[in-house]
């Protein structure tokens, strides 16, 4: 069998044969076996070239997938294994690729901690824990975990503290701080580094305590009054981690400035 004619064809050459058949060929696979120069080919060597193209169509299809975003081996295989590969040209591709440091798990490892840590509000250790599930290397995950200062963990934490603490207004006290160790706990954020942060910050809201106590107020004083009343209102705010004797101590303090700045008023008249 001999070669006729080639034709270009996206990134292939089209190949043509004496006995009216033709392969679309990748470039490297047709100077590979000096397709230009072959008189005959027999049935073996076609055999071998249309595997090695084969094994090219796996390489060019990973290139183009890595293009598209840094891959870990272990995504690049799962990807290859769903286009219904065999286990032995996957692994073949994949230890090519890695010898020619188009896949490396290093620097995948140090963009994906960088991007995480970064761009998102996830903790280290989740980030860890989310590349060990990847089956990547402890070790490799380590170096590049160390490389995040731990001023800088702090830093994001505490913004992510301020911020949290905004959206949590009808808790206070130890149930706030409780809240807060268990929601950046499931972020990934170490506790002595959570509890270090909160312990610089004012948890013990009693401005929020006040509007707490008359919207309680307001909801229980139709059902309920005097020492019942107060029970209700003080457990409620005990619930959600209020001083209840502080925020008495507040309302006492808000209602007399109060008094004093409606007197002052009449008497400046």
């Amino acid at each position: 069998m001999k070669v006729t004619k080639f034709k270009k064809i996206k990134n292939k050459y089209k190949v043509y044969f004496d006995n009216d058949t033709n392969l679309d060929l990748y470039e490297d696979t047709i100077l590979k076996y000096e397709l230009l120069l072959k008189k005959d080919i027999d049935n073996k060597l076609l055999d071998e070239i249309v595997e090695y193209n084969n094994m090219e169509d796996i390489y060019f299809l990973s290139i183009k997938y890595i293009s598209i975003k840094i891959r870990s081996k272990k995504e690049l295989y799962k990807y290859l294994k769903k286009k219904n590969y065999d286990d032995n040209d996957i692994n073949t591709v994949i230890n090519r690729l890695e010898k020619e440091n188009i896949i490396n798990d290093d620097i995948y490892v140090k963009s994906y901690i960088h991007d995480r840590f970064y761009l998102s509000s996830d903790g280290l250790l989740k980030i860890k824990y989310d590349l060990i599930n990847m089956k990547i290397d402890e070790s490799i995950i380590n170096k590049y975990i160390e490389e995040i200062d731990r001023e800088e963990v702090i830093n994001k934490l505490d913004k992510l503290v301020d911020k949290k603490i905004k959206s949590i207004k009808n808790y206070s006290g130890n149930v706030l701080k409780l809240k807060l160790l268990n929601y950046f706990n499931n972020l990934g954020y170490d506790k002595s580094d959570i509890e270090y942060v909160i312990s610089n910050k004012n948890i013990n809201n009693n401005e929020n305590g006040i509007k707490e106590y008359n919207k309680l107020l307001n909801k229980y004083s139709k059902k309920y009054e005097g020492y019942e009343l107060e029970k209700i209102i003080m457990n409620k705010l005990y619930a959600k981690g209020y001083d209840y004797n502080e925020i008495k101590k507040d309302i006492v303090w808000y209602l007399f400035y109060s008094a004093e700045a409606v007197w002052s008023s009449i008497y400046s008249l």
